[in-house]
């Protein structure tokens, strides 16, 4: 993060850079040939008693500004691309019913995706998406690019604690790369800062959540309006974010191919999304990673693809006064390749994890394995293609930049020194999406994706696992209704709510539960097992000039004593906890700029006897006592929302999103909240 104390001399460049006769006036020689005022100038030339007199011409001086036509070559000639977004977004809400700890009132009005204390813009929180993407990109050399982006984001609000106030924030997006051929070898290097990185599944990427369809995404960026539920109908692969399945980094990245074998040696040294929590991020304790990957390209008859062996390392200390040991270390071979028409993926791995909890345990130096194997089957092969994967990874395997969702509990996002309430990385037990990955846990995913005639396709999935071994009496599962509403009441904290239990992070909210092993039985007795359904059905209609797009998404996830490859019901004695979500989204194109949207879902949560009871429910009017039964988890949550949207070109859109959206448990008399929320944002990219 950059306070913006430290970004003031950049930001009065890029104004300066704006009107060349701020302090130039009539200085020709500051002036003449010169296709943007002050690019690529240093800091004299920024100096009212810059010598007006001066003959020299800046664009023999300084070989790369001036005319791209001239003999010398010049940086702002045609090649310079600029690009960028203008974003203005204002959520209001109104609730008739809300949580007691919200971070806003019930009546809000907020300038920002979300609400926000004493923080700036973050790529790591992913919160305060930006009011201005400026991002600048050309060539030095035929080999040498650059490029420099910067980011404007509104904050309003202020310090909670001293009632202080913030009212913007920014970042910088700065990068070079260069890249050179040399004979048998090609060569790249890039460094600066955000750059995108992915080595593989278990060391360096991100896991994958599903978006909602209604919702305008902050990436939602540079595609038109109805064009984005065009893509959702027609991609079979998630829409997400950008660079999904990549890591955010800032460092130095460097890239080396020797052409004749197709083999590629590919490093990276800096600093991720994960080394450095908020608190500290000030203090920069030695916290840095390196990771290092060696590749071959294979192009045999018969079968084609990469295998690939990586080792990456967080080497950190607990704080910067707590010098003790916080370190990962992952070595993992991985691999993608099509025999034929058929593809194999899959990736083993041994990982090691040292700092105070582990040392204390005894199991600072013990490698901890995982795998997993993956088959895919294309249309060329079967009538409906798809996939099936196994994975079996321990609890010592874990990482914060990788795709695995983390129950380690010596483990934290940022350090060791995290407090487990601000830790957003940390899900325990955690009743996952089919596809995603955990620690502690093997199991099966499979996937299938197909159409029924020229109008109606799906896509089904199905997961089973449970986990290996049983060391928490938890359990976590994933609010997909109201999705975006619900995690901006209380951003970046994982003891939300009257009862303590929510974990809300960017656009998704968490909740977890606890076991009661008198119940349940202790933990060494049984293992808790995970089932996970999902079905996404689309269609899409011409009507004329017209089209209607009807997207509906079920998914059923269950948590249960002991395993079975079978969905576990509510009804089974053996289930802790069962959530039924369906959520339908129906898109229609009035005119060819102007699209109406809208969605209705529902989710509902079934406990068990054996987690959280009702403290609200204790004896009736009547002083009887309530039986178990009727006090279990119980909970309903509803959604009801239109939309407009709006391309007034190519290039500019208006969004209007109106939601009501109500959450109450029938046995848990405090969660309970409701209200109406209005977005409206507008968007110029270019």
């Amino acid at each position: 993060m950059k306070i913006i104390s430290r970004n003031v001399f950049l930001v009065l460049a890029f104004s300066i850079s704006q009107n060349s006769n701020l302090w130039a006036e009539g200085n020709d020689s500051i002036t003449q040939n010169r296709k943007i005022p002050f690019a690529g100038t240093y800091s004299r030339q920024l100096d009212r008693t810059y010598n007006r007199d001066s003959s020299i011409n800046l664009s023999e001086k300084f070989n790369y500004v001036g005319d791209a036509t001239s003999s010398k070559g010049g940086l702002f000639g045609n090649d310079i691309v600029v690009s960028g977004v203008v974003r203005s977004i204002m959520i209001y809400r109104d609730m008739n019913v809300g949580y007691d700890d919200m971070i806003t009132g019930k009546k809000n009005i907020s300038f920002a995706d979300y609400p926000m204390a004493n923080i700036t813009s973050s790529a790591r929180l992913g919160g305060g998406f930006p009011l201005l993407e400026l991002n600048l990109s050309s060539k030095l050399r035929h080999n040498i690019d650059f490029n420099v982006g910067y980011s404007i984001a509104p904050i309003f609000t202020g310090d909670v604690l001293s009632e202080t106030s913030r009212t913007i924030g920014a970042r910088q997006n700065i990068n070079f790369s260069g890249k050179i051929r040399h004979g048998l070898f090609e060569t790249k290097l890039i460094a600066g800062e955000v750059l995108w990185l992915h080595m593989s599944r278990f060391t360096m990427g991100s896991p994958e959540y599903r978006d909602n369809y209604f919702n305008r995404l902050p990436w939602d960026w540079y595609r038109n309006s109805f064009e984005r539920f065009e893509e959702y109908y027609a991609y079979s692969s998630n829409i997400g974010a950008q660079q999904l399945g990549s890591n955010a980094v800032s460092g130095m990245v460097f890239q080396t191919s020797y052409l004749p074998l197709e083999i590629t040696a590919q490093g990276f040294f800096g600093r991720t999304s994960w080394n450095v929590n908020n608190s500290e991020a000030i203090n920069f304790f030695p916290s840095y990673t390196s990771a290092f990957k060696l590749e071959k390209d294979i192009f045999e008859r018969g079968f084609m693809g990469k295998v690939g062996m990586t080792y990456y390392a967080k080497r950190a200390q607990v704080g910067f006064i707590d010098r003790r040991r916080d370190d990962n270390t992952i070595t993992s071979l991985d691999f993608d390749l099509k025999v034929r028409k058929v593809n194999f993926s899959g990736e083993f791995a041994l990982g090691k994890i040292n700092n105070p909890t582990t040392l204390a345990q005894g199991l600072s130096n013990k490698l901890a394995p995982g795998f997993f194997f993956k088959t895919e089957f294309d249309n060329r092969v079967v009538l409906v293609p798809f996939s099936i994967e196994y994975y079996n990874i321990s609890n010592g395997l874990a990482s914060m930049d990788g795709s695995i969702l983390n129950s380690n509990y010596s483990m934290a996002g940022g350090g060791y020194a995290t407090e487990k309430i601000y830790d957003n990385n940390f899900f325990l037990n955690i009743a996952q999406e089919v596809g995603q990955i955990a620690n502690n846990r093997q199991g099966v995913h499979f996937k299938a994706d197909g159409g029924i005639g020229k109008i109606l396709k799906f896509q089904l999935g199905y997961s089973f696992g449970a986990e290996i071994q049983n060391l928490h009496d938890s359990i976590t599962i994933q609010h997909r209704i109201n999705d975006f509403t619900r995690s901006r009441m209380r951003p970046w904290f994982s003891a939300a709510g009257p009862y303590h239990r929510i974990q809300s992070n960017f656009f998704r909210t968490f909740e977890t539960f606890t076991i009661d092993p008198t119940k349940a039985g202790a933990s060494s007795s049984y293992l808790k097992g995970f089932n996970a359904l999902e079905l996404l059905l689309k269609a899409k209609f011409n009507m004329g000039t017209h089209s209607l797009i009807l997207m509906n998404f079920t998914a059923y996830n269950a948590v249960r004593k002991g395993f079975t490859p079978t969905p576990s019901l509510p009804s089974d004695a053996n289930t802790l906890i069962s959530v039924l979500f369906n959520d339908l989204t129906a898109a229609f194109s009035i005119t060819p700029k102007l699209s109406m949207v809208g969605e209705a879902g529902f989710q509902i949560v079934k406990g068990s006897t054996m987690i959280d009871l009702s403290p609200d429910k204790i004896t009736d009017a009547n002083g009887n006592l309530y039986a178990d039964k009727d006090r279990i988890v119980n909970q309903l949550g509803t959604a009801l929302a239109l939309g407009f949207d709006y391309d007034i070109n190519r290039q500019m859109n208006i969004h209007l999103r109106r939601r009501y959206f109500t959450h109450k448990d029938f046995n848990f008399y405090k969660d309970a909240f409701s209200g109406n929320e209005t977005t409206l944002e507008f968007k110029i990219f270019f």
